[in-house]
């Protein structure tokens, strides 16, 4: 693994960006800019770094523009962008043509495995995932010495997102059904698997039921589930990825016999499901309240814009994050162990691989939405996470830093953080 280290050309910049934890950030009341103008001196080493994406869509389509226009340039590091990768072995042959570019990293986000980083690691290069522990325990029970870490969501607090929603906005007579898709939480994903337990933890509180199985393993249930509970209120889980031509269908012969009141979604789902929600809405004469997972962008500022026959917006609640937060926590953590520092910046007080992350935000109006217009606009090049973001988690620009004072510090950068640094 490389080990080269530029902290003396910075020594005389150490002072001036200093973390902090709770209640602020390094520079976290600074404007967000076009221009990338880091606190750190662009070092004379030039690296590249690989990035491994599973899809395409808007958010990869901002993440690229944020590390080839914007960070690129700041700390200067060229990135090699794969296509869509569709297995294993397409992720295997990309890092492989990478070492052959003289690539010094790998940013993951498709395939995500030890097998994988023990590739980079035969071709000197730093791995770093977009992912959990949970999924991928071989990263805790193997030393890979090239291993920067990963990056992904809090899944507890999203899952609370969802449960203290609920307890807000449902009806409190128990008449109301609900359908909740589980996503893949069947097939281990944590924060599926999170989001699930926290919509049925926020049922149970709301009316002081008890389900009769345990709510672990109902959310993992690979079929369509009624959760029997003892006030007899209608809770069906539907499990499946929204991705599979099965899904749309199943979902909305469900919905379509008219007994839910709320749909719920572990994933991204509710362009998917908008129109079958309308025309139940209308044909039975109730208001389908919808909460799903999301991201930024036109799809969604639509969904809040776009009303049911009973005048409210066609999604009532979408957790979103921002995707040049998560990348930036990638870049860093991958710069800190490009630059020698994993055993301090990326691991935690018990030598094994941190978990970093970063926080969810919940959006419930068109009015609170606009509020992140133009928050990662590729067009404008206006960042949430700017280079000022990027030095507070860097060795480079605090060389005392460690792994859980990053953690922290990502941790702090939610909706109230983010909207006072957008102005």
């Amino acid at each position: 693994m490389k080990k080269t280290t530029i902290r003396s050309a910075l020594a005389v910049l150490l002072a001036a960006s200093t973390l902090t934890a709770c209640g602020g950030s390094a520079a976290s009341s600074a404007p967000a800019s076009a221009a990338a103008s880091s606190t750190a001196v662009a070092p004379a080493k030039q690296y590249t770094i690989g990035i491994a994406e599973a899809q395409a869509n808007d958010e990869t389509t901002v993440r690229r523009a944020y590390l080839e226009n914007y960070i690129g340039p700041a700390y200067n590091v060229k990135f090699i962008f794969s296509e869509v990768l569709k297995d294993d072995a397409a992720t295997k042959t990309f890092i492989e043509n990478c070492a052959d570019a003289g690539a010094d990293a790998i940013i993951d986000f498709k395939s995500m495995s030890g097998q994988m980083c023990q590739i980079c690691a035969d071709n000197d290069m730093v791995y770093a995932i977009s992912g959990n522990y949970i999924a991928h325990p071989e990263f805790l029970e193997t030393d890979y010495p090239n291993f920067a870490g990963a990056v992904g969501s809090n899944n507890a607090e999203l899952g609370s997102l969802f449960g203290t929603w609920l307890k807000d906005n449902v009806e409190a007579d128990g008449t109301e059904g609900y359908l909740i898709a589980t996503g893949i939480a069947s097939s281990g994903n944590q924060q599926h698997i999170e989001i699930g337990q926290g919509i049925l933890n926020g049922i149970a509180d709301k009316y002081g039921l008890t389900f009769e199985q345990d709510i672990a393993d109902l959310v993992t249930v690979a079929e369509t589930t009624n959760a029997a509970n003892d006030k007899g209120i209608l809770v069906t889980l539907y499990p499946g990825s929204p991705n599979k031509e099965t899904w749309l269908p199943g979902v909305s012969a469900l919905i379509q016999t008219g007994q839910y009141n709320t749909f719920l979604s572990a994933g991204q789902t509710y362009n998917q499901s908008a129109t079958v929600v309308d025309e139940v809405e209308k044909s039975f004469g109730i208001d389908i309240k919808v909460a799903s997972v999301g991201a930024l962008g036109q799809t969604l500022t639509t969904a809040f814009n776009t009303k049911d026959p009973f005048g409210n917006p066609s999604i009532d609640l979408a957790t979103v994050k921002s995707t040049s937060v998560l990348t930036s926590a990638l870049f860093a953590i991958t710069y800190n162990a490009l630059n020698g520092d994993v055993q301090t910046a990326c691991r935690g007080t018990d030598g094994k691989p941190l978990y970093f992350e970063f926080a969810n935000m919940s959006v419930t109006s068109a009015e609170q939405l606009a509020q992140m217009d133009g928050w990662d606009d590729a067009s404008t090049g206006n960042w949430c996470a700017t280079t000022d973001v990027v030095d507070g988690m860097l060795t480079i620009v605090n060389p005392d830093l460690t792994a859980e004072e990053i953690n922290t510090y990502l941790g702090t950068l939610d909706f109230e953080t983010l909207k006072s640094m957008m102005g």
